[in-house]
Protein backbone atom coordinates (compact mmCIF):
# COMPACT_ATOMS: atom_id res chain seq x y z
CA UNK A 1 0.00 0.00 0.00
CA UNK A 2 1.27 3.56 -0.70
CA UNK A 3 -0.37 6.82 0.11
CA UNK A 4 -0.58 10.24 -1.30
CA UNK A 5 1.97 11.14 1.16
CA UNK A 6 4.68 8.82 0.30
CA UNK A 7 4.59 10.01 -3.65
CA UNK A 8 4.29 13.94 -2.49
CA UNK A 9 7.45 13.69 -0.63
CA UNK A 10 9.45 11.22 -2.10
CA UNK A 11 9.14 13.10 -5.43
CA UNK A 12 9.78 16.13 -4.02
CA UNK A 13 13.90 14.00 -2.60
CA UNK A 14 14.50 11.05 -4.46
CA UNK A 15 17.85 12.30 -6.39
CA UNK A 16 18.04 15.31 -5.10
CA UNK A 17 20.60 16.76 -4.67
CA UNK A 18 23.23 14.69 -7.02
CA UNK A 19 25.96 15.27 -3.98
CA UNK A 20 23.75 14.27 -1.37
CA UNK A 21 22.57 10.83 -3.20
CA UNK A 22 26.18 9.90 -3.14
CA UNK A 23 27.33 10.87 0.51
CA UNK A 24 23.81 8.46 1.71
CA UNK A 25 25.09 6.08 -0.32
CA UNK A 26 28.38 5.85 1.70
CA UNK A 27 26.52 6.42 4.79
CA UNK A 28 24.02 3.30 4.14
CA UNK A 29 26.98 1.26 3.26
CA UNK A 30 29.06 1.56 6.34
CA UNK A 31 25.86 1.34 8.69
CA UNK A 32 24.94 -2.40 6.83
CA UNK A 33 23.90 -5.01 9.41
CA UNK A 34 27.28 -6.13 9.47
CA UNK A 35 29.43 -2.85 9.98
CA UNK A 36 26.76 -1.93 12.79
CA UNK A 37 26.72 -5.23 14.78
CA UNK A 38 30.68 -5.21 14.52
CA UNK A 39 30.19 -1.46 16.36
CA UNK A 40 27.55 -2.58 18.33
CA UNK A 41 29.93 -5.69 20.24
CA UNK A 42 33.01 -3.55 20.30
CA UNK A 43 31.22 -1.03 22.03
CA UNK A 44 29.24 -3.67 24.38
CA UNK A 45 33.31 -5.60 25.12
CA UNK A 46 34.19 -2.06 25.99
CA UNK A 47 31.59 -1.38 27.97
CA UNK A 48 30.73 -4.37 29.91
CA UNK A 49 33.30 -4.57 32.66
CA UNK A 50 32.92 -1.10 34.31
CA UNK A 51 29.42 -0.10 32.86
CA UNK A 52 27.57 -3.51 32.43
CA UNK A 53 24.16 -1.83 32.38
CA UNK A 54 24.87 0.47 29.33
CA UNK A 55 26.03 -2.36 27.40
CA UNK A 56 23.40 -4.63 28.19
CA UNK A 57 21.01 -2.04 27.17
CA UNK A 58 22.78 -1.55 23.52
CA UNK A 59 23.06 -5.07 22.67
CA UNK A 60 19.29 -5.78 23.81
CA UNK A 61 18.38 -2.71 21.96
CA UNK A 62 19.94 -3.42 18.32
CA UNK A 63 19.20 -7.08 18.89
CA UNK A 64 15.63 -7.02 19.21
CA UNK A 65 15.52 -4.60 16.73
CA UNK A 66 16.79 -6.69 14.15
CA UNK A 67 14.65 -9.44 15.04
CA UNK A 68 11.70 -7.17 14.77
CA UNK A 69 12.84 -5.52 11.83
CA UNK A 70 13.10 -9.12 10.24
CA UNK A 71 9.83 -10.18 11.32
CA UNK A 72 8.10 -7.22 10.23
CA UNK A 73 9.58 -6.85 6.97
CA UNK A 74 8.24 -10.89 6.27
CA UNK A 75 4.59 -10.39 7.45
CA UNK A 76 4.09 -6.79 5.89
CA UNK A 77 6.01 -7.11 2.43
CA UNK A 78 6.00 -4.10 1.24
CA UNK A 79 6.80 -3.16 -2.42
CA UNK A 80 9.57 -0.97 -2.78
CA UNK A 81 9.35 2.52 -4.58
CA UNK A 82 10.43 2.28 -8.03
CA UNK A 83 11.58 5.63 -8.75
CA UNK A 84 12.84 6.68 -12.38
CA UNK A 85 16.02 8.83 -10.21
CA UNK A 86 17.44 5.68 -8.17
CA UNK A 87 20.06 3.92 -9.03
CA UNK A 88 19.18 1.39 -6.55
CA UNK A 89 16.50 -1.25 -6.73
CA UNK A 90 16.74 -3.44 -3.29
CA UNK A 91 14.52 -6.87 -3.65
CA UNK A 92 14.07 -7.33 0.28
CA UNK A 93 10.91 -5.68 1.54
CA UNK A 94 10.13 -1.97 1.79
CA UNK A 95 8.49 -1.82 5.60
CA UNK A 96 9.92 -0.94 7.77
CA UNK A 97 13.17 0.78 6.79
CA UNK A 98 16.29 -1.72 8.29
CA UNK A 99 18.22 1.73 8.23
CA UNK A 100 15.90 4.36 9.60
CA UNK A 101 15.44 1.24 12.86
CA UNK A 102 19.32 0.43 13.50
CA UNK A 103 19.72 3.96 13.33
CA UNK A 104 17.70 4.64 16.16
CA UNK A 105 17.62 1.19 17.96
CA UNK A 106 21.70 1.01 17.59
CA UNK A 107 23.41 4.16 17.08
CA UNK A 108 21.58 6.39 18.73
CA UNK A 109 21.53 4.25 21.80
CA UNK A 110 25.16 4.08 21.49
CA UNK A 111 25.34 7.48 21.73
CA UNK A 112 23.34 8.43 24.17
CA UNK A 113 25.28 5.42 26.44
CA UNK A 114 28.66 7.79 25.37
CA UNK A 115 26.94 10.74 26.25
CA UNK A 116 26.22 9.61 29.41
CA UNK A 117 28.58 7.19 30.54
CA UNK A 118 30.71 9.71 31.74
CA UNK A 119 33.68 8.14 29.68
CA UNK A 120 35.32 11.61 28.41
CA UNK A 121 34.88 14.51 26.22
CA UNK A 122 35.98 12.33 23.61
CA UNK A 123 33.64 9.51 23.65
CA UNK A 124 31.39 12.69 24.40
CA UNK A 125 31.73 13.77 20.73
CA UNK A 126 31.71 10.11 19.24
CA UNK A 127 28.39 9.75 21.10
CA UNK A 128 27.31 13.11 19.37
CA UNK A 129 28.55 12.01 15.98
CA UNK A 130 26.77 8.40 16.36
CA UNK A 131 23.20 10.38 17.26
CA UNK A 132 23.41 12.37 14.40
CA UNK A 133 24.43 9.38 11.83
CA UNK A 134 21.54 7.54 13.58
CA UNK A 135 19.00 9.89 13.01
CA UNK A 136 20.14 10.90 9.74
CA UNK A 137 20.31 7.12 8.28
CA UNK A 138 16.35 7.28 7.60
CA UNK A 139 16.35 10.51 5.21
CA UNK A 140 19.74 8.62 3.50
CA UNK A 141 16.80 6.12 2.21
CA UNK A 142 14.79 8.69 0.67
CA UNK A 143 17.31 10.49 -1.14
CA UNK A 144 18.72 7.16 -2.52
CA UNK A 145 15.12 6.15 -3.65
CA UNK A 146 15.14 2.66 -1.88
CA UNK A 147 12.05 4.05 0.80
CA UNK A 148 8.63 5.13 1.28
CA UNK A 149 8.82 7.91 3.79
CA UNK A 150 6.35 5.76 5.60
CA UNK A 151 8.79 3.12 6.02
CA UNK A 152 11.42 5.67 6.98
CA UNK A 153 9.31 7.28 10.15
CA UNK A 154 7.79 3.35 11.26
CA UNK A 155 11.27 2.18 11.25
CA UNK A 156 12.42 5.43 13.72
CA UNK A 157 8.98 4.84 15.73
CA UNK A 158 10.30 0.96 15.76
CA UNK A 159 13.73 1.67 16.68
CA UNK A 160 12.38 4.15 19.42
CA UNK A 161 10.39 1.64 20.65
CA UNK A 162 12.31 -1.46 20.87
CA UNK A 163 15.71 1.29 22.73
CA UNK A 164 12.71 1.69 25.42
CA UNK A 165 11.73 -1.68 25.73
CA UNK A 166 14.99 -2.78 26.20
CA UNK A 167 15.82 -0.34 28.65
CA UNK A 168 13.14 -1.39 30.63
CA UNK A 169 14.26 -5.05 30.67
CA UNK A 170 17.64 -4.03 31.61
CA UNK A 171 15.89 -1.61 34.54
CA UNK A 172 13.42 -4.20 35.95
CA UNK A 173 16.21 -6.73 35.89
CA UNK A 174 18.95 -4.67 37.97
CA UNK A 175 16.18 -4.65 40.27
CA UNK A 176 15.37 -8.18 40.82
CA UNK A 177 18.90 -8.89 41.14
CA UNK A 178 19.59 -5.89 43.67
Amino acid sequence: MQLRFDRWIGGAVVGRPDWLVHVSDVVGLATRDVSTGAVVLVAAAILWRAHRRWAEWLLLSAFGGWVLQTLLKGVVGRDRPDWAESAYHPTTASFPSGHAMTGIDSWVVLGIILLCAGLGRFAQAVGVAAIAIGVLLGPSRLVIGVHWPTDVLAGWLFGAAVACAAAAVVLWRARRVS
